[in-house]
């Protein structure tokens, strides 16, 4: 029990001694103490505060973006349903609300809804003829190689644009790096389908069958597969 006692006491005493020196250090380094904690509560506000606005900016940003597409969406002409509650005289007039809507989303930059204006926009651009513009819009969107939609949609339109076009050699060379894996903005089995059209579209029937068949043994559960059985009887 005595044994007990003095291991015990051996242990109270170290952390009497620990305590000791802390206080000690704190009375001789209160200065470098302070600035360190206020350092450490400045960080944390500014985190707070960061996340905050940013949790508010993408709030916003949601709802400015809703209204835009609410105008994209919205009828045209003496056809519009009686009860519409948001409707146009005309396609010009469409075009410009949305335009200006599309412009108050990409006010809130960094976010991911301001990258899907500027795809909007960009097919905005395309309908009014302006295919140089559209593509510029959309590469820029594209450049990013981030995960979100906004990119991939991006990405999706570009190419589809090149092709239509005539831009088709580009795409394909583009196409080829995804549909290998390599770039990750589209996924592998969307690039490798997408890829058999600009082959089919460029006059290269033999290697759009090869890119349908790998598609069609590889990804048995793509959303593609079954258009790319249909590609691959209407080809063969």
């Amino acid at each position: 029990m005595g044994r007990r006692l003095t291991r015990k006491q051996i242990k109270k005493d170290e952390f009497i001694t620990l305590m000791d020196r802390a206080v000690h250090w704190l009375t001789e380094n209160w200065r470098q103490a302070a600035i360190g904690l206020g350092g450490a509560l400045a960080v944390g506000l500014l985190w707070w505060a960061f996340t905050m606005i940013l949790g508010s900016r993408t709030a916003a940003a949601t709802r400015a973006l809703d209204e835009a597409v609410q105008i994209l969406e919205a009828p045209v002409g003496a056809g519009a349903p009686a009860e519409a509650k948001l409707k146009f005289a005309s396609e010009s007039e469409r075009q410009e609300a949305a335009a200006k809507a599309l412009a108050k989303v990409r006010r809130y930059w960094f976010t991911p809804q301001a990258r899907m204006a500027r795809v909007l926009q960009a097919r905005l651009a395309a309908e009014k003829g302006d295919g140089e513009g559209a593509m510029r819009e959309l590469a820029a969107v594209a450049s990013h190689r981030a995960g979100d939609p906004a990119v991939r949609v991006a990405t999706l339109d570009l190419l589809r644009l090149r092709v239509a076009t005539g831009q088709v050699q580009a795409a394909i060379g583009d196409l080829e790096a995804m549909a290998a894996g390599k770039d990750k903005r589209l996924p592998q089995d969307m690039a490798m389908f997408e890829l058999a059209s600009a082959y089919e579209r460029a006059g290269k029937v033999p290697q759009a069958l090869e890119i349908l068949r790998k598609l069609v043994e590889n990804f048995p559960d793509s959303p593609y597969r079954v258009e790319a059985q249909r590609k691959l009887s209407s080809l063969s």
